[in-house]
């Protein structure tokens, strides 16, 4: 269910219609924003279910950092598309590497729940 929006959007994009005055483009944008904040927050959470490992403090710092990327991207997606969109592509490959790191120091080979979704 999370890629309707995504797919809505492209529909939005293909069809060169707008829908309450916004692009496919913004749609796309808006929607990947709140993804990469979705995401950041886990990343948060986990730092914070962490707080006694040395990377905890950075994983805080990091997860606010690309909070602030996407909202960045949102702020460019009126005008700036390609732009918002590296941006956003950008967030979503640091929270994912930052995500394998935490994996990889915690020595959980085998991810459970969450992670394990993520990683199909």
């Amino acid at each position: 269910l999370g890629l309707v929006p995504f797919l809505f959007s492209l529909l939005l994009i293909v069809s060169d219609t707008t829908l309450f005055n916004l692009s496919g483009q913004q749609f796309f944008i808006a929607y990947s924003a709140v993804i990469l904040s979705f995401l950041s927050g886990v990343l948060w959470g986990n730092g914070i279910d962490h707080y006694y490992h040395r990377l905890s403090r950075n994983i805080l710092v990091l997860s606010n950092l690309f909070v602030l990327l996407a909202w960045g991207a949102l702020l460019q997606g009126n005008t700036h598309y390609i732009a918002a969109i590296l941006l956003l592509a950008t967030g979503y490959a640091a929270v994912w590497y930052a995500e394998k790191l935490i994996r990889n120091v915690e020595l959980e080979v085998d991810p459970k729940g969450y992670q394990g979704m993520r990683n199909k």
